[in-house]
């Protein structure tokens, strides 16, 4: 007779990863989303100068970034271990989007574009690292090494 702690892990995941990954993934692709609302930036499409940043370039930044870590670490409290995934491959989405409009904003002198960019960047390399850490952290404590079983 086998002990329940012993048993090895179930050949197909859960309904609650299905429905944990895909929570964890909205939150990291609305996390640099932020930096769209009209409190923060406004005016993103047309010319360079219609692009202005209401309460300034930094508020922007910041509370772009800090929404993004908070998304990141909530989506690594949830995903646990399938964080370690599901957080870089969706910021990494962010991080080339802010890319490509850094170099479109730079070739096409769109300073509010590039700018922009950068804000998205910062939150995604943010986000990730600190979403990454938890998941990791938190992988750890929940899957125990055999050697630390009793």
């Amino acid at each position: 007779m086998q002990h329940l702690e012993s048993a090895p892990p179930a050949a197909h995941p859960s309904s609650t990863r299905w429905m944990r990954v895909p929570a964890a993934v909205a939150l990291c692709l609305a996390g640099p989303a932020v930096s769209f609302a009209g409190v923060l930036t406004t005016g993103l499409s047309g010319t360079a100068p219609a692009v202005s940043f209401p309460p300034g370039y930094p508020v922007t930044l910041v509370a772009t970034t800090a929404a993004t870590i908070c998304a990141a670490v909530l989506a690594a409290l949830i995903a646990r271990r399938d964080a370690l995934v599901t957080i870089p491959v969706t910021l990494g989405l962010w991080f080339t989007i802010g890319a490509a409009a850094g170099i479109a904003g730079i070739a096409l002198s769109h300073p509010g574009l590039a700018r922009w960019s950068i804000a998205v960047i910062a939150a995604s390399l943010t986000g990730s690292a600190a979403g990454m850490l938890l998941a990791a952290a938190a992988g750890r404590h929940t899957n125990p090494s055999p050697a630390d079983r009793p």
